[in-house]
């Protein structure tokens, strides 16, 4: 099923050559103050395009993870009514420059039935403006394609002993840092995943491609790079 996030990572690889990927929205609780608020700890963005369907592009947001070396795996999602999630898509010009004004955004929230149900609202996804919603833990669908929203393997990878290893080659002075040795990118050995096995709350949803980067006369699509901001306390 495409829009189950244990491929995510792999899948949006693909999609290198097509979007350029806003690095910073990734944090993975690197500060203390989201240990406060896992709900509103954003992990990571994602944006592909969809293996199933060539005219849709698929776009992800992880939150409240936990990443190595800390053990906490999250075991149940965070259904928080109170935040949400604005998902910003930047298009660039003619020239390849962005402006750092979204050209297009997303909204994401959860709200709670009677029963305390958790279900997902978006609205304003390009190909159907219009708001639409299903429950967690399940595929539904709405005017611009399928969504999901649940608890999932982090698609995140990482090599945490790694890199820490790769600090302690540059400790001494005149060390200049051993990249191979630290990351064991010799002799066909077995890459490590920190993230293995780390559960993290997600919100997945389809796309228009041909509405979020459209053709030009020439055929080419421009650029687009993509940020989420989850704002705590506002009421739509």
């Amino acid at each position: 099923m495409v829009l189950e996030l244990k491929s995510v990572a792999r899948l949006f690889a693909v999609g290198a050559t097509l979007i350029s990927f806003a690095a910073m929205s990734a944090d993975h609780a690197e500060s203390p103050g989201t240990d406060a608020d896992p709900a509103a700890d954003i992990a990571d963005v994602f944006i592909f395009p969809s293996p199933e369907i060539p005219s849709k592009l698929v776009g992800a947001i992880t939150f409240g993870g936990r990443p190595a070396p800390r053990s906490r795996i999250d075991g149940s999602f965070y259904c928080d009514p109170d935040i949400l999630f604005t998902y910003n898509i930047d298009r660039a010009d003619a020239s390849g420059s962005f402006d750092s004004i979204p050209d297009i955004q997303i909204y994401a929230r959860f709200g709670k039935n009677n029963s305390g149900q958790c279900a997902l609202q978006l609205e304003n996804v390009p190909g159907g403006t219009a708001k639409f919603s299903g429950f967690i833990e399940q595929v539904f669908s709405g005017p611009s394609g399928r969504a999901f929203a649940g608890l999932r393997n982090d698609p995140f990878f990482f090599d945490f002993e790694g890199f820490s290893a790769l600090l302690n080659t540059f400790a001494t002075p005149g060390q200049n840092g051993d990249l191979v040795s630290s990351f064991r990118l010799t002799g066909n050995q077995p890459r490590r995943d920190s993230f293995a096995g780390r559960n993290v709350s997600a919100i997945v949803f389809e796309m228009d491609l041909d509405t979020v980067a459209p053709k030009a006369a020439n055929g080419t699509r421009p650029k687009i790079r993509v940020d989420n901001q989850p704002v705590r306390g506002v009421n739509r």
